[in-house]
């Protein structure tokens, strides 16, 4: 019994490290430390020893609960464009240390000039107008090491969190999100500017930053990216970044984006029909430019047997089709009890799905 547990264990953490599968090369041998190879070409190559960021001590006050895996995940993702994984090693950040990272999350006043938190009133509208909210909540760091030479960094992520509702007396207040990003742009640069400051750090460094608009704790899908830039010896720009999540079924869904809103009753029908009680499918849409990139399907069910689960996924993968867009990463997962039994897996570029059973 105890064998299975690990085993099952084992090929859970697989997956949570890549749907694409689970590398068995060994760990190769670098100029300083020891690689651990990427399970894919287009991702980061990490080192050890594994250097834990003091970053992962400090959480400011939050709405959000889906920050702490899908803001770092989309973080890397997006600095690909400025740090390719060709040159370079990923490294959980080193520059912003524990009290850092506390007086940046602080008020902006005389005793605290970097604070990124506004030091008086903040004004949504002619009519309305919060007190000193608590904005900026996070921030996440990820560095790039040359792989030529590991003791050469090659440029610096930072994510900045900012809350994008906020409590005014007995209400909550929606910050739009051109009030938002007009904002982090400007304390963006006070973050790079504090970042100079650090020995680390040197005139040259390439400093990607970007602004992430978490949603409240009621949500049901992660917040978004609203913005980033790249600096260089002070010089660099923020643009916007058009990014938002859906849940599907919804009518922002179907407003936003038909024809999926569509497909995904086709396949819901397809389950109704294969087991009409006790099952439910929900699904969450990310969107960037207004065109679907990533979708995600949960299936819950409360199935008799095994066979109903396995016959199920059949199924799943045949309906799967109706999303016939290459354009987007598609992932179905099927829950029994609340606990994930099966997954499938389709990446961007190819209508060839993968499924992992995990029971």
């Amino acid at each position: 019994m105890r064998n299975n547990r690990w085993r099952r264990w084992g090929l859970t953490l697989c997956l949570l490290i890549s749907l694409a599968g689970c590398s068995q090369k060994a760990p190769e041998e670098a100029n300083e430390g020891t690689v651990i190879s990427s399970y894919s070409s287009d991702d980061y190559q990490t080192l050890l020893p594994h250097e834990l960021s003091e970053g992962r001590y400090w959480r400011g006050n939050t709405n959000s609960r889906f920050d702490l895996m899908q803001m770092p995940k989309e973080l890397i993702e997006l600095s690909k464009q400025y740090f390719p994984v060709k040159d370079n090693y990923l490294q959980a950040g080193q520059i912003l240390e524990y009290e850092d990272i506390q007086e940046l999350q602080r008020y902006e006043s005389s005793d605290h000039s970097y604070g990124l938190n506004p030091s008086g009133n903040f004004e949504i509208s002619d009519a309305i107008v919060l007190e000193r909210p608590y904005i900026v909540y996070g921030l996440v760091e990820v560095d790039f090491i040359a792989k030529e030479d590991q003791k050469t960094l090659n440029g610096i992520a930072v994510g900045i969190l900012m809350n994008s509702s906020v409590t005014s007396g007995d209400s909550t207040v929606q910050i739009p999100k051109d009030k938002l990003y007009t904002y982090a742009s400007t304390v963006g640069r006070k973050l790079e500017r504090y970042l100079r400051n650090k020995a680390e750090v040197d005139a040259d460094l390439p400093i990607y930053i970007t602004f992430y608009s978490s949603n409240s704790t009621s949500s049901s899908v992660p917040g978004s990216f609203i913005g980033q830039g790249l600096f260089t010896s002070r010089s660099g720009q923020f643009t916007a970044i058009d990014e938002q999540w859906v849940l599907i079924p919804s009518d922002q869904a179907t407003a936003l984006d038909g024809v999926l809103s569509s497909q995904f009753s086709t396949v819901k029908a397809g389950v109704k029909d294969f087991m009409p009680e006790n099952v439910n499918l929900i699904g969450k849409a990310r969107y960037t430019n207004d065109a679907a990139d990533y979708l995600k399907l949960t299936v819950t069910v409360q199935a008799k047997s095994y066979t109903e689960i396995y016959s199920l996924m059949q199924l799943l993968n045949e309906l799967s089709v109706n999303f016939s867009s290459t354009d987007m990463e598609l992932i179905i997962e099927i829950k029994q009890l609340e606990e994930t039994v099966m997954i499938l897996h389709r990446e961007k570029g190819t209508m060839k799905t993968t499924v992992l059973d995990i029971s």
